[in-house]
């Protein structure tokens, strides 16, 4: 069975529009609102949603890269302008991954452990790195789905 081109390239930019949108959650509303919280709440609430993004996210990372990555491989149906971009977006993709693991991944791991009895005294420090890392993670990935997107619309 042969896959349309076209059909792999729409499910890459939706694979990758959905990953920008639950990112751009987390740092506009998730993290923002769990910050108002009391440290009885915002505690566990954190480290769950760690937990949880922990087991999902180097899928859903991998899976959109792998994607836009196969639409770089038959590249007869997109011409030069659109490779590039995709080529763009892919590298975009690669370097967030990469990024991921060596920066937030850890501080990441170290949150999900934490209990408002074994919380490290500068859990508020980690908490920023890893939003400020996040941001930065964010802002490329919103890039690249740019990028990608716009390679569809020239192909």
């Amino acid at each position: 069975m042969e896959i349309n081109p076209m059909v792999l390239h729409l499910l890459a930019v939706l694979v990758l529009g959905l990953k920008c949108g639950s990112e751009l959650n987390v740092g506009v509303f998730a993290h923002p609102t769990l910050k108002q919280q009391s440290r009885e709440t915002h505690i566990p609430v954190r480290a769950a949603f760690a937990k949880l993004f922990g087991r999902v996210m180097p899928f859903w990372m991998a899976g959109s890269t792998l994607l836009n990555l196969l639409i770089l491989l038959p590249f007869e149906h997109l011409n030069t302008t659109a490779w590039r971009f995709a080529a763009f977006a892919f590298a975009i993709q690669v370097f967030a991954v990469v990024f991921s693991l060596v920066f937030p991944v850890p501080i990441n791991n170290r949150i999900i452990r934490w209990t408002l009895a074994s919380l490290p005294p500068d859990w508020e420090a980690q908490e920023h790195r890893w939003d400020a890392y996040h941001w930065l993670r964010t802002s490329g990935l919103v890039v690249a789905f740019a990028t990608l997107t716009l390679s569809l619309t020239v192909c």
